[in-house]
């Protein structure tokens, strides 16, 4: 057997030999690879096409956070190492290092040094093997090298993905892995685990393929300081916010009031707040609410601090989804995990919709029906007012957000032009503005552009 052909064996031999860590080789293209080992071992024909398959594999993920130092295939490897959940993983999130189970622990520095072996394979080596036991020359791609670029997930700040970063850089430079637990212990104490620890937020799939939570690459940039106004409602969230994440008592939170307020930025905003320490977010549709259940089990138990995120939560007489989320918000035997909250917002403070019928003097049981819709607001603690805001507080917005998107205007102009929109839009509010930034950007643009 030649020496290459002792090294896949051995790095074969490794990746079937993983305990705590055995998952990082069910990630897709790392099942390739495992193909291409065990082909080319076998002498059979078939490695050439597994091989190619696993390079269009790397390609398809280079640019996805890859480091410009270390190929793509190295570069994949360490996502899936530094992402897996695992017993040791979900451990870092609560306790400290010297608290975990000493045999979890060998069995994870045993792990560690497999990867290492894998980590270590030279995939160009094994490329070239190929290209001359089939006589592949002119076919088989060639590369200087099979390095990544350095790019970060749109949507998250970067100082958060540099710690990723980092502890790829240690373990890239590292001969013992073992010796680096304790990085790996840090990163997951302080980032999370899983799809915890690679997204802040999500949102729950249930498509009949697949059923649970979708880690979103992209979440809204908007920040609190983009809304003008409702400065105490702000304060009230992200103190009631700030409490629950430091482990405090807070309360689940109800937003109402008129349309394009700003009320849902508020909440996307805190993601960009408390995200470092750990908040993270889940929207959940009303469809969804039948599915409470489940999400609920996905998160409890976890470090985190999770929001339930509702938008425009209201319910007709005819639809009882509301019930699963009374259950979750209080009236349930089960108590609501600590780590879970509700933020809702609604155009109208009684959630269920309500008629006049419901307090016909002759109905049998009236005060039943209506103190049964009422019953709903009255779960959430903490109910805030968005209100459309006046013309001075309108124009304010507007000038705020142009100066953000760098329209330099004459500010009598800029006001003349927002109204006519306001005016032509019906809507006086933070959305209308900022359909009327968007608009003015473009028509800015194209007057610019050479005849």
């Amino acid at each position: 057997m030649t020496d290459i052909k002792v090294n896949l064996q051995q790095t074969l031999t490794a990746i079937n030999c993983l305990t705590v860590y055995r998952r990082v080789f069910d990630d897709s293209a790392l099942k390739e690879l495992n193909e291409v080992l065990r082909f080319t071992l076998a002498d059979n024909p078939e490695a050439v096409k597994k091989c190619f398959s696993f390079i269009g594999s790397l390609l398809d993920l280079s640019g996805q956070g890859g480091l410009q130092e270390i190929d793509l295939y190295k570069n994949h490897l360490l996502d899936c190492l530094i992402s897996d959940e695992n017993a040791f993983s979900l451990g870092s999130e609560h306790e400290n290092l010297d608290q975990i189970n000493g045999l979890l622990i060998k069995a994870v520095a045993s792990d560690l040094k497999l990867l290492k072996k894998a980590y270590d394979l030279d995939l160009l080596q094994l490329m070239g093997y190929l290209e001359q036991k089939y006589d592949l020359a002119g076919f088989m791609p060639r590369f200087d090298n099979m390095n990544g670029n350095s790019i970060s997930p749109p949507g998250y700040p970067q100082y958060y993905f540099q710690k990723k970063a980092l502890l790829k850089e240690i373990l890239a430079v590292s001969d013992d892995w073992a010796a680096n637990m304790g990085n790996l212990h840090a990163y997951y104490r302080e980032t999370g685990s899983g799809i915890f620890g690679r997204y802040w937020a999500f949102k729950w799939q249930d498509d009949g393929a697949r059923r649970g939570l979708v880690g979103v690459s992209n979440p809204d940039p908007i920040r609190l300081d983009d809304l003008v106004g409702y400065d105490d409602q702000k304060k009230e969230i992200v103190r009631n916010t700030r409490q629950f994440v430091d482990g405090h008592g807070a309360n689940n939170i109800l937003v109402y009031g008129d349309r394009g307020t700003g009320k849902s930025s508020t909440i996307k905003s805190l993601l960009h707040i408390f995200g470092p320490e750990g908040l993270r977010v889940v929207e959940v549709s009303k469809h969804d609410l039948l599915s409470l259940h489940r999400i609920t089990r996905e998160v409890e138990g976890r470090a985190q601090k999770f929001i339930f995120f509702i938008d425009d939560l209201s319910f007709e007489e005819s639809e009882t989804e509301y019930k699963d989320l009374k259950a979750l918000l209080e009236g349930s035997i089960e108590k609501p995990p600590p780590n879970v909250l509700v933020y809702a917002t609604s155009n109208r403070r009684n959630l269920i919709r309500e008629f006049f019928s419901d307090r016909d003097p002759d109905e049998v049981g009236r005060q039943d029906t209506y103190q049964e819709k009422l019953s709903m607001a009255d779960r959430f603690g903490i109910k805030l007012v968005y209100s459309t805001p006046d013309q001075e507080a309108y124009l304010k917005t507007v000038k705020n957000m142009a100066e953000k998107n760098s329209i330099d205007l004459d500010e009598v102009k800029l006001s003349d032009l927002a109204l006519k929109w306001a005016l032509w839009q019906n809507s006086r509010s933070g959305r209308t503005a900022r359909q009327f930034i968007d608009d003015l950007k473009g028509r800015l643009a194209l007057s610019n552009q050479p005849e």
